[in-house]
């Protein structure tokens, strides 16, 4: 394979100097042809230099075009190594997960959920394919982070950003002089954990309870006689829901945008910080500081290929307010959307996680 250069010049050309001009010059001739009133011919591109002598010399109105003898791509050319490098490379590299982003609410909570995403294999570098399914991924959060109620996962180019969300704070009723109880289920589901300060428990993990069954017992036993301690804690369940859900094609979302530092006098209506600077204690009398989130507020059009990217995070959210506060969001099955006068329309099937204990008074006579 050879790059050739194509020479054409007037058919009025001297061709007697032309020629001994080029064998002087070593300059060797391919495809010499006449064509209507030019004369044809081909010289190799690296004696190209030495032609434009000729030329010169011999004053000749020519016209050049860049030819590839039996190729369109000279291996011998920059051009493959042109093509690996924007096309092969990249490709490549798209395979590899360069970069995981913790979206969390604090520097704490972004180490955390990285060394638990390490533990599950999840790290820098790491192949697209061996990454687990999302489902996996969320579940395992979930389980072990009790103050989120869902994890939103995207993957923009080799980026992989994880974005949990903080369940509704929860408020405890505290009670006075009250009487002794059992934790009961308020609803029927699949024992996942517990969090007690009093009681024994009365189920195990993974049983399946239903609607009414005792939990946790609000006595414990020595020999024949049963001491009244009253249960007091949570006990997380996991169940199945079906809902119907209904969005406008066109909506409106807050998304924070940046973080800016806020110094000001000390007021009475004490500023709400992303994150609060603790100043020393002669300055903090007067002066407060910390960072502010500031958003932005984006418009997007709703359709049904957008389920994954927009759909979903929106809907989680809608639903989370309507669910009991600390309710977590497992796993979702879509099984059906459709677009009807300007709604999205469909249904979710969910895997819900949530404490389904609530306190049932001990009968009196249950007491002795």
């Amino acid at each position: 394979m050879r790059r050739l250069i194509k020479i054409q010049a007037p058919i009025s050309t001297d061709q007697f100097p032309l020629y001994q001009s080029l064998k002087q010059h070593n300059i060797e001739v391919f495809q010499l042809h006449t064509k209507d009133d030019h004369i044809v011919f081909s010289i190799k591109a690296k004696d190209l230099k030495a032609f434009r002598k000729v030329r010169k010399k011999l004053k000749l109105p020519i016209k050049l075009e860049d030819e590839l003898k039996e190729s369109t791509i000279s291996i011998y050319s920059g051009s493959v190594l042109g093509v690996f490098c924007f096309v092969i490379i990249p490709v490549l590299f798209a395979q590899f997960i360069w970069t995981i982003q913790i979206d969390s609410d604090s520097p704490e909570s972004n180490i955390l959920l990285t060394e638990q995403l390490k533990e599950m294999g999840i790290k820098e570098r790491m192949f697209v394919s061996r990454l687990p399914a999302e489902q996996e991924i969320r579940q395992n959060i979930l389980l072990e982070h009790k103050e989120y109620s869902w994890v939103h996962f995207s993957k923009s180019g080799s980026t992989f950003t994880v974005s949990p969300m903080l369940a509704p704070p929860q408020t405890e009723k505290e009670l006075v002089d009250s009487p002794a109880v059992n934790l009961v289920a308020k609803r029927s589901g699949v024992i996942t954990d517990f969090s007690l300060t009093k009681g024994e428990r009365a189920v195990e993990k993974n049983i399946a309870v239903k609607k009414g069954d005792t939990l946790v017992k609000g006595f414990v036993k020595q020999g024949n006689k049963r001491i009244i301690t009253s249960a007091e804690g949570k006990v997380y369940a996991s169940y199945w829901i079906e809902l119907s859900f209904e969005l406008p094609t066109q909506v409106a979302v807050t998304n924070p945008n940046s973080k800016e530092l806020v110094i000001q006098k000390k007021v009475d209506n004490k500023l709400m910080f992303w994150k609060e600077i603790q100043l020393p204690t002669v300055i903090n009398k007067y002066v407060q500081a910390g960072y502010v989130q500031k958003n932005h507020q984006v418009t997007y059009s709703l359709t049904e290929e957008s389920i994954e990217r927009l759909i979903r995070p929106l809907l989680f959210q809608k639903i989370l307010k309507e669910l009991p506060a600390g309710t977590q969001l497992l796993e979702d099955k879509v099984l059906q959307v459709s677009i009807q006068d300007d709604k999205v329309k469909g249904k979710i099937l969910l895997l819900i996680n949530e404490n389904i204990a609530i306190p049932h008074v001990i009968p009196q006579g249950d007491e002795a």
